[in-house]
């Protein structure tokens, strides 16, 4: 499997995840099994700004909740995910992730709205965080979708090149 690579018809975004960190996303989403599942991305942006390198995923926090079409990411231990994560290669919190089992990975209108509330909330310092859902059957046939969701703009969907 190689590294991914997802593009915006206007070129203005790029997302690169690696393949490491997609056997990482497939594994928690087999874990979970039947229920969604979630977490932050971590990486960095290259020089020029327009493409998010993700080098982390996390898994979901062990204050999550979730069922069986929805998730709700809790919080514990992503501070210091973050904050060794800075202090080790000043990778930075770039998203969220979630997991749709058995499901087209298309976001939800409440997906758009808590991303687009993320680019809003200055405590994130994300003013265009990603939104990158794993959809279908983590052992078969899945696939992945990647949303950039800027502050006060629509959603730009990104498609895999």
């Amino acid at each position: 499997m190689p590294d991914l690579e997802f593009r915006s018809a206007d070129a203005c975004f790029r997302v690169h995840l690696p393949q490491p960190l997609v056997r990482k996303l497939l594994k928690l989403c087999l874990a979970s099994k039947r229920h969604e599942t979630g977490g932050i991305l971590v990486g960095h942006y290259s020089e020029a700004l327009d493409c998010a390198r993700l080098r982390e995923v996390s898994g979901p926090p062990p204050d999550s909740a979730r069922g069986l079409t929805w998730f709700e990411r809790g919080t514990k231990g992503l501070q210091a995910l973050l904050d060794r994560s800075w202090n080790s290669r000043r990778d930075h919190y770039l998203g969220e992730w979630h997991f749709h089992p058995f499901a087209a990975p298309i976001p939800s209108a409440t997906d758009l709205r808590q991303l687009m509330a993320i680019a809003r909330a200055p405590r994130y310092q994300c003013p265009e965080p990603l939104l990158l859902i794993v959809g279908g059957d983590p052992a078969g046939e899945w696939s992945i979708s990647v949303h950039v969701v800027p502050r006060d703009a629509e959603a730009v969907p990104l498609s895999q090149v």
